[in-house]
């Protein structure tokens, strides 16, 4: 079975499931730089339960909040004054079958249609129109934005977008990843 497949037996459960990550570009130390500007951008499009934007804004960026490794980092919908940082995070509910990681950052896809009773979001942080990591992710079952299965899921994804080790980071030369030795 593949992992999609299993992707989505998991997701059918109510449980929140991630999948089709690519973190090839990201390092910790991006974030560092991002934290120091004091927030980092945050879009959010779509709207999976047709609740008013602002609160479903405020209710994903307050639970990414303190979800992944390294310095806290707000994240918010409206870039501060003074913020000169290029990095962002894009949040698609509902992306079409087609929609790539790389189109996230670069152009501005509309949501696909939505799955009844189930929660679709790919994400991707950019540095500028550059992609740097992304991470698709679902959850069956969720009644709406207060559901701890959604913020479970919004949770889970922010923690794989700005992992403490890159796995995928191959540019240091004899780092370790996923237990061997590389280079």
């Amino acid at each position: 079975m593949t992992l999609a497949g299993v992707a989505v037996l998991v997701s059918a459960c109510g449980l929140p499931t991630t999948y089709k990550w690519d973190r090839e570009q990201w390092s910790r130390s991006k974030l560092g730089y991002a934290a120091g500007q004091g927030a980092m951008l945050t879009e959010i499009r779509g709207n999976p339960f047709g609740t008013a934007k602002a609160e479903l804004d405020g209710v994903v960026t307050e639970t990414m909040y303190g979800s992944h490794f390294g310095p806290p980092v707000r994240f918010v919908t409206e870039v501060p004054q003074g913020n000169t940082s290029p990095y962002r995070v894009v949040m698609l509910f509902n992306p079409s079958e087609t929609t790539n990681a790389r189109e996230l950052c670069t152009g501005d896809p509309a949501p696909g249609a939505p799955t009844p009773g189930k929660v679709k979001i790919a994400a991707a942080v950019c540095a500028q129109d550059l992609h740097e990591t992304s991470v698709w992710g679902s959850v069956a079952g969720v009644s709406g934005l207060e559901d701890p299965a959604f913020k479970a899921l919004i949770r889970q994804m922010t923690t794989q977008l700005f992992p403490n080790q890159n796995p995928d980071d191959r540019s240091a030369r004899g780092r370790m990843s996923h237990g061997y030795r590389l280079g």
